[in-house]
């Protein structure tokens, strides 16, 4: 037998031995008992049902022990070179920002449920697993007559994942979003060190973390700042069909400072006729094709007022201001809920597009933040560019003040509106059809157009950034970030230096050690 034949057999050989130890006892390396090499179905894609890919192993981790195990295995061990890693919560991204293709999955949601209220400085916080949902925080701190301050409209995703993007809804220009009221957290860093971070200690990864799109580290831990839960809600929509009065309208409500929440939809077709808080105040309607030409276009502001039995006279004259600066024209619908309907609105929602096998279908959505001053030019492109399209989804759109930062403004405004097109393509449309890749297509088509640069006389691009971007490769995010993209290197380098984490973001390519590279330059 040739030596060149002899050298390649036992290469062979030594590899499926590697592999055997490495899958069944992982003695040599140290990972995690509860590190299963049987990946089920769920994990090979995520909400958005657009990227698919699988990972080698799937870590059900059974405290954070686990997790900084895993991590610290991969980052000392020679054999994990190109090993990444994902945290997984409910899998709720759309473009595969949840996946970590050949690497490993960590699944948050096996962490024990932890929720625990604290008491400081005469301010109440709740202390809440990573992967705890913010359905059962919302009800464990109700249980106290308690409540976090800021939320997202789906309740069932995973503090980590919020707390990891920003996390807003119709609070937001009130409350800040999600990640404005967190004082502490317990971070795995991606060298798989537990670090306890807040404003005053390890300050720079506390605010790395915080929207940091999972690049420095994976939440176990966050304390959330608390407040008086109200135990009802005026839940009040006001149909508008002139766009710059249906906006006016909203500035001048977030302006007052009246309202507990404000968010907008844009809507077509004509408005439903019955009055039932299914059908009256329903955002998905993807059961039915809706084309968005103007003469059809019409607009609703949605606000809520808390209030408790103390106060109902109160919230009554509130209300009444509130209406009189919006509903001069425009029809009014007013909902009394309970403070947990309201917060848990899009439920019942979802369980009626699950019964319809409509929730487990792609969904190319697009998120922005569009300057004030461009919103009725992205409105026109809007309606433009889906002009012969089926909008199957909810058109949502409202206005933000300076208590959320994008990466860069460019243009110096400090008012933004939020544009989320969240549609839901039909069972038909799968990946690869002409159908899905036509509405991708109109995605890219206007975001290319939004956050492209602006002119100084008012042409060319409109200076809008992603909310949760799909973006290719590091130069585009390096375009999105900005001057920010410095400092972002600078902190990703600091805590994870080998670019293990959050593959999915396709913001940093895996790197080796400098001493695996060095051995490799040297032969």
């Amino acid at each position: 037998m040739h030596l060149p034949l002899i050298l390649e057999l036992s290469t062979a050989l030594l590899s499926i031995l590697l592999v055997f130890f490495f899958r069944s006892s992982n003695i040599f390396f140290k990972l995690p008992a509860n590190l299963s090499f049987q990946v089920p179905v769920n994990l090979t894609s995520d909400y958005g049902r657009i990227i698919h890919g699988s990972p080698a192993a799937v870590l059900k981790p059974s405290s954070p022990d686990d997790i900084s195990l895993l991590l610290k295995s991969i980052y000392s061990s020679p054999l994990h070179n190109d090993v990444t890693v994902a945290a997984r919560g409910t899998g709720h991204s759309t473009h595969g920002q949840a996946l970590a293709p050949g690497g490993f999955v960590i699944d948050m949601r096996s962490l024990p449920l932890s929720i625990t209220i604290v008491d400081g400085d005469g301010t109440s916080y709740v202390d809440a697993g990573g992967g705890a949902l913010w359905i059962d925080v919302l009800n464990e701190t109700l249980r106290h007559g308690l409540s976090p301050r800021s939320w997202t409209d789906y309740l069932y995703l995973t503090v980590g994942g919020t707390l990891s993007v920003g996390g807003i809804s119709g609070q937001t220009f009130k409350q800040g979003p999600q990640i404005s009221n967190v004082v502490e957290m317990d971070v795995v860093t991606g060298k798989g060190e537990i670090v306890q971070c807040s404003e005053q200690e390890n300050s720079d990864l506390f605010h790395g973390v915080l929207g940091g799109l999972g690049q420095l580290g994976i939440i176990t831990r966050a304390r959330i700042k608390l407040r008086p839960a109200p135990p009802m809600v005026a839940w009040i929509r006001v149909k508008h069909h002139d766009f710059d009065q249906f906006t006016r309208h909203g500035e001048l409500v977030v302006n007052s400072g009246e309202v507990d929440y404000l968010e907008g939809f844009i809507k077509f077709g004509d408005a439903p006729q019955s009055h039932q808080p299914k059908n009256a105040f329903s955002r998905f309607g993807a059961e039915r094709c809706v084309k968005p030409r103007q003469p059809t276009a019409y607009y609703l502001l949605e606000m809520a007022i808390y209030y408790d039995d103390d106060d109902v006279s109160d919230a009554a004259k509130k209300r009444a201001k509130v209406l009189a600066r919006v509903s001069s024209m425009t029809s009014v619908e007013i909902l009394e809920v309970s403070y947990l309907d309201f917060l848990n609105r899009v439920r019942e929602e979802e369980l009626s597009l699950r019964r319809m096998g409509l929730w487990d279908v792609p969904h190319p959505w697009m998120n922005l933040f569009v300057p004030r001053s461009q919103i009725r030019r992205f409105h026109d492109l809007f309606l433009r560019t889906m002009s012969d399209s089926c909008v199957n989804g909810p058109i949502i759109i409202w206005n933000l003040n300076t208590s959320i930062v994008v990466p860069q403004d460019e243009a110096g405004e400090d008012v933004f509106y939020v544009v989320s097109v969240l549609r839901a393509a039909p069972p038909i449309c799968t990946v690869g059809s002409s159908c899905l890749d036509g509405l991708m297509q109109q995605n890219e088509q206007m975001i290319r157009m939004a956050t492209a640069r602006g002119s100084s006389h008012g042409g060319g691009g409109m200076g809008a950034k992603q909310y949760m971007p799909y973006l290719r490769c590091e130069e585009e995010w390096r375009e999105h970030f900005g001057q920010k993209w410095k400092r972002f290197e600078e902190l990703k380098s600091k805590f994870d230096p080998l670019n293990v984490l959050a593959p999915g973001q396709r913001i940093f390519k895996r790197r080796k050690p400098l001493k695996a590279s060095a051995e490799a330059g040297e032969l």
